[in-house]
């Protein structure tokens, strides 16, 4: 998937018109694995999560979509999830400010938070976290993905992208960030109009507004 993306960031300049800016090229895996204490036998959640697609000379790109090379993935309903494993999802969101700034916008992120109702371990794999999904000709970076655990002993959190089968206790939570898509030509050539559906929606934050598109100033 990041092979695809790097290609068709190479042809943009000769192809403007036919390119996207920074696409999903990741799965964003989460798996959470314990011993479900309603039967005592071993329970497997595993899922994909969605992210921001990138804006093109079109409009503004998608928001919370699967990558280009895994139509077979489905979203995981929240109560078909909850209903089968002992995990409480304790919000499930579209990112402020996670779409890269552009004059169209990259499209927003998903933020999920999970809690374990029983000890568990996960699986986390979470790339381009160094590389987040680029913008072009102009256009801004969408939000790098990341996941923060909050354990007992470590209240305050702590960031991890890749890592197999970490222990967590009954009650500890951990969020996850998915990349959000880059955005597309100069933000201050964006239609204000736009910008102030943005605001209105919550999908940028007033300090966004400002910062990258003019509005207000």
């Amino acid at each position: 998937m990041l092979l695809i993306d790097l290609i068709v960031k190479a042809l943009s300049p000769a192809l403007p018109e036919h390119v996207a800016a920074g696409l999903p090229g990741d799965s964003w895996n989460v798996f959470v694995i314990g011993e479900d204490p309603r039967t005592g036998r071993l329970f497997m959640s595993g899922e994909a999560l969605d992210g921001g697609w990138g804006a093109s000379i079109e409009g503004d790109g998608a928001s919370a979509v699967i990558h280009s090379a895994a139509g077979d993935f489905r979203n995981m309903p929240v109560e078909t999830l909850e209903s089968r494993n002992p995990v409480r999802i304790n919000r499930l969101q579209l990112g402020v400010d996670s779409g890269g700034a552009g004059k169209f916008r990259g499209g927003l992120n998903v933020v999920k938070e999970y809690e374990v109702l029983t000890d568990a371990t996960v699986t986390l794999h979470f790339d381009r976290a160094r590389t987040p999904q680029w913008g072009l000709f102009g256009g801004k970076d969408g939000a790098s993905p990341k996941v923060t655990v909050y354990k007992k002993d470590r209240p305050e959190g702590f960031v991890v992208n890749k890592v197999e089968q970490l222990p967590l206790k009954a009650g500890e939570r951990f969020v996850c960030e998915t990349g959000g898509g880059g955005g597309y030509g100069d933000p201050r050539e964006r239609d204000p109009k736009l910008v102030r559906e943005d605001l209105l929606n919550g999908s940028i934050s007033e300090e966004a507004a400002r910062t990258y598109y003019g509005y207000g100033n």
